[in-house]
């Protein structure tokens, strides 16, 4: 339904530049990363609460929230249909559905088979439709159910994605999915169908090994945009732009230096935003210039309700508006979750990995070339909390600087090691 709501909401488009508007804090609860916002009108939403494990609604545009739901699971994305009818995807394996508004929350994933790993994002395109994909570790698969979530289907995407990530439709058989392609040295990946996922086509690769093409938003029917996520060895911070309805791609530059990317979102042509972890990026001239703003951080997802209004899921939910009278600030930093360290970082070869887990989540541990290579893998699990230790000799491999990449259900972290 996000692609129904987003397509009423830009009916009116002009492709004219609108106010600056203001960004303001929501007074709800703060968890690592809310990792998805949704709403079906100006005032009724929901936020799902990633490793808090929460579903809170708010009635009155942000202002309050009430918790409805506490899963014990990291909850990823959510999507709504009606005042009634909604979807939210965990990272364990769950697809909650509600048919009351979020009162009452039944786990239809054992419905699929098999039965997925996660749910990173979800579509509504019709009352009757939705799609489901995943999962950002690995594998790569959809979920969809025609029959208003009572029974479904599982496509394996294995010959098309290693990995997914989101998804966005336009009409119960045209959309598109992101993630990382198969053969992933081609990069990131958009892909589309036009018959409900029976058959596929490639529309972009971003050529860069580590990438992947993590959210994707429809501005109008002609303007689309998609955040890259990459490796810290990948100096630069990129988005993708599309003005033919997604069949074609560009690449737009943020910033000449890395950032750890996840969020994208635009208000029109000219205003919109690309970031992730503490830093945000902000253009007010289609992308040919950008500029850090300072709104919060851990930044997931953003959601454009109309013209003039929009939402964006992080450590707490930000409010965009251009007429907005109350706010309560960035609120307190929240501490990041996990810790990584290597030693020594300038070494003859012999490499000690120390990894600290602060609760159960997946995770990918790899250390990786310049060139975002791959060295080893030293984890690739859902793995317990606690301390964890490797140990690599990297006395075969070239002179030169490598980084070790921590990549879990909460964020990244990496180390930069310098094997002389």
């Amino acid at each position: 339904m996000r692609s129904l709501l987003l397509f009423l909401s830009s009916a009116l488009f002009t492709g004219q530049a609108f106010g600056q508007g203001t960004w303001t804090t929501l007074n709800i609860p703060p968890s690592g990363r809310h990792d998805d916002v949704f709403f079906i009108n100006d005032t009724v939403g929901w936020a799902a609460g990633g490793p808090a494990g929460t579903i809170r609604r708010t009635e009155d545009g942000g202002a309050t929230w009430t918790l409805q739901y506490t899963a014990g699971q990291y909850l990823r994305s959510i999507e709504f249909i009606d005042a009634q009818h909604g979807y939210c995807g965990s990272l364990s394996g769950s697809l909650l559905r509600t048919v009351d508004g979020g009162a009452t929350w039944t786990d239809v994933a054992p419905l699929i088979n098999p039965q997925p790993p996660g749910i990173c994002g979800l579509s509504a395109p019709t009352p009757t439709t939705i799609y489901g994909v995943g999962l950002w570790a690995s594998p790569a698969y959809v979920v969809k159910s025609t029959d208003g979530g009572l029974s479904w289907s599982f496509i394996n995407m294995s010959a098309q994605a290693t990995a997914l990530v989101d998804v966005h439709f336009i009409s119960a058989d045209t959309g598109f999915v992101t993630g990382t392609a198969a053969p992933a040295g081609n990069g990131g990946v958009i892909l589309y169908t036009t018959d409900g996922g029976l058959s596929w086509q490639p529309k972009h690769f971003t050529g860069v090994i580590s990438d992947i093409v993590w959210k994707i938003q429809r501005l109008d029917a002609d303007h689309w945009y998609a955040s890259v996520y990459s490796e810290p060895m990948n100096d630069d911070t990129r988005l993708l732009r599309s003005i033919d309805g997604g069949q074609t791609w560009s690449t737009l530059v943020a910033a000449n230096s890395y950032t750890y990317v996840e969020v994208v979102g635009f208000m029109d042509t000219l205003r919109g935003w690309v970031g992730g972890g503490n830093l945000l990026y902000g253009t007010t001239d289609g992308g040919l210039t950008w500029a850090l703003e300072t709104v919060g951080n851990n930044y997931n997802r953003f959601f454009r309700l109309n013209d003039s209004l929009a939402y964006m899921s992080g450590t707490y939910i930000y409010k965009y508006s251009r007429d907005l009278a109350t706010g309560t600030g960035t609120g307190p930093a929240v501490p990041e979750y996990h810790a990584l360290n290597a030693t020594p970082t300038v070494t003859d070869g012999p490499l000690i990995v120390d990894l600290r887990l602060d609760r159960s989540t997946i995770a990918d541990l790899s250390v990786l070339r310049a060139d975002g290579g791959l060295v080893r893998r030293l984890l690739h699990a859902h793995s317990a909390l606690g301390e964890h230790r490797f140990s690599l000799d990297l006395a075969r491999e070239a002179p030169g600087t490598y980084t070790v990449v921590l990549k879990t259900n909460e964020g990244l972290r990496y180390v930069k090691v310098v094997r002389r």
